[in-house]
């Protein structure tokens, strides 16, 4: 039944920034830092859009340990918790069903939410016991039920636990597949304005923290704006920077952060509204 898409089927690879709502996507992983920051993108970019953001984590993954690896990536988790913005549970062994993730859709829906996205750990599925014709199949009948739900998942699978022949088919199981980002960053500090342009993502962390240093550090003073019209995805770590610098300056200072209204939702969930420093105005 599942033959021609095991062997046939080239799942599409994106950036986790570049998933679009209703996407199936296959996450293999080998290293826990890499998935986690995976998973602060992919919660920063729902929370920013308004959904609800669900965490399955995996065994020996309790709540509190992904609320302080979420928060050391810049994302406000227990305040998003606060408001079921964000829910972390651990992974339940077992096939949803399509009525399910349809009732979690619609309760997100609800509750005010603009959406639901998931992130869920596999690990329970790769045990003793594997069927593997049955994992295949509901993530061959995932695609469809998501698509038409709007819901955006991550199935995360563990590389060093999955047989590479297996993986193989899982992905191909998945009409997408994410991959770490691999961005550029370009600056620009002249006239009192610095400018970003390019993405402020995982890959270009460093570059975007030192472009932010020296440009608030500059003999001739900090920035009074900072221009992020060009910049085509900023994470909740690089925000959580700007927003850092900024509020170092002296009480009467002022920066006026330009930029579209997904840059601006994201500068807000990481605190921007408490810096007095910092005006945000929205292109």
């Amino acid at each position: 039944m599942f033959g021609p898409m095991d062997s046939g089927t080239v799942p599409r690879t994106v950036p986790v920034d570049r998933m679009a709502s209703g996407d199936h996507a296959c996450l293999g992983f080998q290293d826990e830092d890499d998935r986690w920051e995976i998973r602060a993108a992919f919660t920063a970019i729902g929370l920013a859009r308004g959904e609800r953001v669900l965490l399955l984590t995996g065994p020996g993954t309790p709540p509190a340990e992904a609320v302080t690896r979420l928060t050391a990536q810049g994302i406000r988790a227990a305040e998003a918790m606060r408001h079921s913005a964000l829910v972390i549970t651990p992974a339940v062994p077992g096939y949803d069903t399509a009525a399910a993730w349809t009732a979690a859709t619609n309760a997100a829906h609800g509750q005010g939410f603009s959406g639901l996205r998931v992130a869920g750990d596999m690990s329970w599925a790769l045990g003793p016991g594997l069927d593997r014709d049955r994992l295949l199949g509901h993530e061959a009948a995932m695609t469809p039920l998501l698509a038409d739900l709007g819901l955006t998942a991550i199935c995360e699978y563990d590389q060093r636990r999955c047989a590479a022949s297996l993986l193989d088919r899982v992905r191909a199981a998945h009409p997408v597949c994410v991959r770490p980002r691999h961005g550029s960053l370009r600056a620009e500090h002249a006239g009192g304005t610095l400018a970003l342009r390019g993405d402020a993502d995982l890959a270009t962390r460093d570059d975007f923290e030192l472009a932010v240093r020296h440009a608030f550090a500059a003999p001739s003073g900090p920035p009074c704006r900072v221009d992020l019209t060009r910049l085509s995805f900023i994470d909740a770590r690089c925000a959580s920077v700007l927003i850092r610098h900024v509020a170092s300056l002296g009480p009467a200072d002022r920066v006026t952060i330009r930029c579209p209204r997904l840059h601006a939702r994201t500068l807000r969930l990481c605190g921007a509204a408490e810096v007095p420093q910092l005006l945000l105005e929205e292109t």
